[in-house]
This record gives structure tokens, C-alpha cells and sequence, in this order.
């Protein structure tokens, strides 16, 4: 055999074991036997909502009871004594509507919240309230915490104060069908500290004035403004600037207290004073 046929059948032979050898690689990285690297697809579960002993939702009055919530109301009935009242508020956002015969939606949640205190406290025994609430992020999507609780006594439930601190504003009650707050002390003192506060920081201020139901509603929408314009007005004789004060009205559609009682109306008849910080 000549030369070239021998290099030839040598070049022929060479390509065919190098392409063996790949197919076997290929098939050994490949079988059920092998190690192979597999991609797997895991599906995305969402995470549970965040839920609370006694908790609502967004358009719905229900109080929601969970985990924890015996526990929940043994706590605040730990608090009652011969003849204290537990006051409920029901939380709500402006966005929410009211359900039928309340006058807003935290109001329907109180008195659902009520029921379950029903076999603990008479009827007389429990006084319920509405807060409006900011919006938070997760408010029209999650759960929020249903009610705030709090135990009344009896010779400091029969009259509102003139001023009144929460954890987010600062109510300062009038007078029936009046614009000019009474002359309290305490409303003063806090007025000038307020526009100290202010002059130096230079946090906005929102004043929302509010009414009872009595008489008209557009009267009661124009004694809301001057409510709040009277508290801006005290401010601006302190050296606030206007820029830093914002001056809303609802009239008679955000009652914190039932307007079936004097008491009730006295609570109503407000201008509600907020920090924005900066």
C-alpha cells in the first residue's frame, strides 16, 4: 500500500474517534446517571398578609378576630374598674364609604367591635367614637388594626376639654354655633408653643375645622372654615408664616362622637391642628 492511501486512512480514522469521543462526552453529561445541571422554576408564593389580634379592611366594617386576640381583650378588660367606661374608636380613611345608618365607617367598625365586648361590659358601659386616619401605603390592600381602646372615667367623660393632644393632632373644641374658641389656658399655652415650634423648624401646619350636625349643612361648612381660620389667624398674630399653614373645612361629615347627644355635638364642634415635619 502506498504512502498517501496509509496517511489518508490515518487522517479518516483520526476525525472519526475525535468525533466519537465528543458524542460520548455529550451523552454521558446528559443521561439520567449523569450530573446534570438542571434548571428548575420555583413558583413566587406571596408572602401572608400582615394580620392583627382584632384588624378591618379597606371598605369593610367587619372586625376580623385572630391570632392572639383572646389574649388582645383580656388586656383592655383588665382595665375596667366599678365604673369607668371603655371608649372603642373605629379607624377609617376619607376614601372609605359610610355603610348604611352610620355616619361614617368608623363608626360601623366600632359597633361591630362593641359586639364582641358584649358579653363582658353593658351596653352602658361602652361609648363609641370614629378617628379619621391617614393613608398609609398598604391601607386600601392589607389589614390595619381595627380600633383604638381606651378607658374612661366616669367625672372626666362628662365634658369634652377645650384641648385635647392625640398622638397625630391637636383638637380644640368650640363653642355651640361659635367661631371663637373659649378662653382656656391651656389652649393658649399651646398656641404659642406651637409658633415657636414652628417660627424655628419650619414644619407646615394643616387646621381642619369641623362641625355638629345642627341646623344647615352649607352653614355648617361655612362655621367649619372660620373654626379653622380663627385658630390660622392666632398663629399669624404670633409671627407664623401664612405659607406654613393650610386651612381645610368638613362641616358636619367627619364626627368624632354620636351628634344624638349634647356631649356628643360638644366633641363635634372642632378645628384639628396637624404637623407636617419636614
Amino acid at each position: 500500500m502506498s504512502l498517501p492511501k496509509v496517511l489518508l486512512m490515518l487522517l479518516v480514522w483520526l476525525l472519526y474517534t475525535i468525533v466519537a469521543y465528543k458524542g460520548c462526552i455529550e451523552q454521558c453529561c446528559t443521561s439520567g446517571t449523569g450530573d446534570a445541571v438542571t434548571e428548575t422554576v420555583q413558583d413566587t408564593v406571596p408572602p401572608a398578609p400582615n394580620r392583627y389580634a382584632l384588624d378591618s379592611k379597606w371598605g369593610d366594617a367587619t372586625a376580623f378576630t385572630n391570632d392572639g386576640f383572646e389574649t388582645f381583650k383580656e388586656r383592655i378588660l383588665a382595665g375596667m374598674t366599678a365604673d369607668n367606661i371603655l371608649e372603642i374608636t373605629g379607624v377609617y380613611f376619607e376614601g372609605e364609604e359610610k355603610p348604611e345608618g352610620f355616619e361614617n365607617m368608623g363608626f360601623a367598625r366600632a359597633e361591630n367591635i362593641r359586639k364582641l365586648f358584649a358579653n363582658d361590659l353593658p351596653e352602658d358601659r361602652i361609648r363609641l367614637r370614629a378617628r379619621l386616619m391617614d393613608e398609609s401605603e398598604n391601607s386600601k390592600t392589607g389589614f390595619f388594626e381595627a380600633g383604638i381602646f381606651d378607658w374612661i372615667e366616669v367625672e372626666k367623660q362628662a365634658e369634652a376639654p377645650d384641648l385635647q393632644e392625640l398622638e397625630d393632632r391637636v383638637i380644640i373644641r368650640f363653642p355651640s354655633n361659635s367661631t371663637a374658641k373659649k378662653a382656656d389656658p391651656a389652649v393658649d399655652e399651646y398656641l404659642v408653643k406651637l409658633a415657636e415650634r414652628v417660627k424655628v423648624s419650619g414644619e407646615k401646619i394643616t387646621i381642619t375645622g369641623h362641625a355638629d350636625n345642627q341646623g344647615d349643612e352649607e352653614a355648617n361648612l361655612l362655621l367649619s372654615k372660620k373654626r379653622a381660620e380663627k385658630v390660622r389667624d392666632i398663629l399669624l398674630t404670633k409671627g407664623v408664616s401664612k405659607d406654613q399653614i393650610t386651612v381645610d373645612q368638613k362641616g358636619e361629615t367627619q364626627p368624632v362622637a354620636s351628634n344624638e347627644t349634647e356631649a356628643g355635638r360638644q366633641e363635634n364642634r372642632r378645628a384639628e391642628v396637624r404637623l407636617i415635619k419636614q
